[in-house]
């Protein structure tokens, strides 16, 4: 096991959080003069801003989570001060309050590092540094993987690898947190994880200090169920739910009218959640960023929605088309191209395909299966919606024609004819199909008349994924929760 760094080893090495004024106490930390309880320490989040980097333009929110007992905070960066916002979340039927705190820093040079100090009724109790978005031109340094928090050994040596790898930013494939999505278990299991105050394999890591997270939304931030058993956010059964957009800051970078997230329960909690939400919902659950040379479009692929919808396609079409000048990264939780016998049916998001091949997309991330799976480079063009449109359901067969490239080896053949789809879903969750690694027999299925589309499958350990990216190439590694390569391609345009 690695020995946990000091504080100040951590702050030197990776910019994470010194803790100056903040002590562990049971369910949190508080400050030794001020009875508040801190349920998520100081973390990074991108902030609104998802289009092109631009030189003092560029944002960061600094957040922060406590019990209900106020307090006077500032964040202090560049030699400015910030004053958050605080908004009130239910977190129980009897009417309990928490307060979510954020700070948007704002006109922040481009690739550079910014150190930032958050203080509490005029005394500094937490500071870190955090390096902004990338120009183009830069090399880049993403992680990618989902389905991850839920109280195992598993989640924090995840966390340890990513921090150790330095990433620039994560980018998550949903599934944040177990079982719905719900501020108590973000407190509870992924917080304390990824912006752990030290740094070990059994502990976790400050990545959140240091690195912002980017992420979907997923079918456990809906996990309700309404009369007809179709998914719901159940504000009555879990008051806290949807914290996707509570607790994150996303760009709202996405339009609105697309379809929502569905709501249930007393109108008072639904009212609730949407005043602390601020107006992230429901746009957050589609928006694009811009990173260096990379631009990522994030969609909502839960099975309240229809592909098909021109609307939704009209987003995507938009929204690609104008990135002609970037690798282009398309990310949801539910892979269209998967083998796994836990979700092989719901293939809802086949039916886009075409578009991302006619945009020049690269790469597609997903989660929802907890393992790791590489496609060929494919190109697919579906029979027709199939059960696409079937909302509500998990029988979504998309039937269609596949054109594989099978040259294509990421070493010595590197330029791809067709769209790679990565599923990284080991993030830290229970693993499934463990026993098919080295049956490719499994992978093969008659409904996809045999068409043998994964390269690479990985399902006895959990995993992340890291991408290295320039303007002309990028270099794809899975390494599992002990540093160890499971996969390695490069690809090049």
């Amino acid at each position: 096991m690695q020995n946990p760094l000091s504080r100040r080893r951590l702050l030197q090495a990776a910019g994470g959080l010194s803790l100056v004024g903040l002590t562990p106490v049971k369910n949190g930390w508080a400050a030794g003069d001020a009875p508040v309880l801190f349920t998520a320490l100081p973390y990074l989040q991108p902030g609104p801003n998802g289009a092109k980097v631009i030189d003092a333009q560029e944002q960061m929110v600094v957040a922060w989570q406590t019990d209900n007992r106020p307090a006077s905070f500032v964040v202090e960066a560049l030699g400015k001060i910030y004053v958050p916002s605080r908004a009130e979340r239910l977190h129980d039927n009897d009417g309990e309050i928490s307060f979510n705190y954020a700070a948007t820093l704002t006109e922040l040079p481009a690739g550079k590092s910014v150190r930032y100090r958050v203080k509490m009724n005029g005394k500094p109790i937490a500071e870190g540094r955090f390096t902004t978005r990338k120009p183009a031109g830069k090399p880049v340094r993403f992680l990618a993987f989902g389905d991850n928090s839920y109280g195992d050994i598993s989640d924090r040596m995840i966390a340890y690898r990513a921090w150790q790898a330095r990433p620039d930013f994560v980018m998550n494939t949903g599934d944040n947190v177990y079982e719905s999505g719900a501020s108590c278990e973000y407190a509870q299991h992924f917080f304390p994880v990824y912006n752990a105050p030290l740094a070990g394999e059994r502990i976790g890591a400050p990545l959140l200090a240091s690195v912002p997270f980017y992420t979907v939304i997923a079918n456990h931030d809906v996990h309700g169920k309404d009369a007809k058993g179709h998914p719901v956010a159940d504000f009555n059964a879990v008051p806290d739910g949807l914290a996707y957009f509570t607790a994150m800051h996303l760009p709202l970078s996405g339009p609105e009218g697309l379809v929502a997230p569905p709501l249930g329960g007393p109108p008072a909690k639904i009212q609730h959640f949407e005043a602390a939400s601020a107006g992230r919902f429901p746009r957050m659950a589609n928006y694009s960023y811009v990173y260096g040379d990379a631009f990522f479009l994030c969609l909502d692929s839960n099975i309240y929605i229809d592909p098909t919808s021109p609307s939704l396609q009209s987003y995507i079409e938009s929204a690609l088309k104008s990135a002609d000048d970037y690798w282009k990264f398309v990310v949801f939780h539910h892979p269209g191209f998967n083998i796994g016998e836990e979700h092989y049916t719901q293939q809802h998001m086949r039916v886009l395909s075409p578009l991302f091949e006619k945009h020049g997309v690269s790469l597609v991330f997903h989660g929802h299966e907890h393992n790791y799976q590489r496609t060929r480079p494919l190109k697919f063009l579906p029979d027709g919606p199939g059960k696409s449109g079937n909302v509500g359901s998990k029988d979504r067969l998309v039937p269609g024609t596949f054109t594989i490239d099978r040259n294509f080896d990421g070493k010595t053949r590197t330029r791809p004819d067709g769209v790679i789809y990565v599923t990284t879903g080991a993030g830290g969750k229970t693993l499934y199909d463990a026993a098919w690694n080295e049956r490719p027999e499994k992978w093969l299925h008659p409904e996809d008349n045999n068409a043998d589309y994964i390269a690479r499958f990985v399902s006895d350990r959990h995993s992340l994924t890291v991408v290295d990216l320039n303007q002309s190439a990028l270099t794809l590694i899975q390494r599992d929760a002990w540093g160890e390569v499971l996969d390695t391609i490069q690809v090049t345009r």
